[in-house]
């Protein structure tokens, strides 16, 4: 345990000193004020009273916020050990490199539980000071949760990639690669090939949905990258059913072309296993393939 706090305290100590993720932190903060600040102005200009929304504070952060911090926290993590030569001085310690690799994973999720601390408590007062009491701001611990659980599948991701090329540049652009690649996949597929069930089961924001029986309605996405929303309405009710609406083709006799969409009711409890059971399959398989390599990498002059 004394090398395991050792190497944690290294870990910690070094990605939080970085000034990527400090200006990251930074730029997001920024963006989560101006969000808020924004529908206020307006209200105080047209002179329209903002609606309250008691369930505004157990919102989800947008899943390019979620991407952009596995980036900034995992992109180092493993690569820069070997591209500014540290890898030879941290192997050459008496520890497993077992034992680095998982204090690597938890001072990232300790980071990345720090950063959303900040987010979800000015997300808080805002709310509050904008959108009126918040009912449910009891469930902020699994709305953190959550997220955290969410932003593992970008993370093992980095990783992966981290692990693979041993280059920080690789595994930022080629993450960046994938998420692109993916959005172009789920876009053509769901629109033209009538496939939209497949954003279900990737790394994105899901489809589209309605909770059924709530005033005003609430709007919730299926996707993993909602996972913190999902679970901390699973809490709240757990036999709530949310109305999906999925894309299923497009008819392009009509000018301009017409987007044709199907509705399904789905249970909000299905929705949030299935996106537990699609976090877990990429993550835990991606993380022992990089575990794997790391143990394995041999150490070139």
């Amino acid at each position: 345990m004394s090398k395991f706090r050792a190497l944690l305290k290294y870990e910690l100590i070094w990605n939080l000193r970085k000034r990527k993720f400090q200006a990251l932190l930074m730029i997001i903060v920024l963006i989560q004020i101006i969000t808020f600040i924004i529908p206020a102005v307006l209200s105080y200009t047209t002179g329209q009273a903002i609606q309250e929304d008691p369930y505004k504070a157990i919102s989800s952060p947008p899943g390019i916020f979620i991407f952009l911090f596995a980036i900034a926290v995992g992109m180092n993590s493993i690569s820069e050990e070997f591209e500014h030569g540290r890898a030879h001085i941290l192997f050459s310690k008496p520890v497993s490199r077992t034992l680095i690799y998982l204090a690597k994973i938890i001072a990232a999720l300790i980071i990345l539980t720090i950063a959303y601390l900040i987010l979800n408590v000015i997300g808080l007062v805002l709310s509050y000071l904008i959108y009126g009491p918040q009912e449910y701001i009891i469930f902020s611990p699994i709305l953190l949760l959550g997220i955290l659980i969410a932003t593992l599948i970008y993370l093992s991701i980095v990783f992966f990639l981290g692990a693979v090329s041993k280059s920080s540049i690789i595994a930022a652009l080629g993450s960046f690669g994938i998420l692109i690649g993916l959005g172009i996949m789920v876009g053509i597929l769901g629109t033209f090939g009538g496939y939209a069930w497949i954003a279900d089961y990737v790394p994105s924001g899901g489809q589209n949905g309605v909770i059924i029986g709530t005033f005003p309605p609430i709007s919730l996405s299926t996707g993993t990258d909602n996972l913190g929303t999902i679970l901390s309405y699973v809490a709240i009710n757990p036999e709530a059913q949310v109305n999906v609406t999925y894309v299923v083709g497009i008819d392009i006799t009509e000018i301009p072309p017409i987007i044709q969409y199907e509705s399904q009711m789905i249970s909000i409890m299905d929705i949030t296993i299935r996106a537990l059971m699609v976090t877990l399959a990429y993550t835990l398989p991606l993380l022992l393939i990089s575990w794997f390599i790391f143990r394995r990498t041999e150490i070139k002059e």
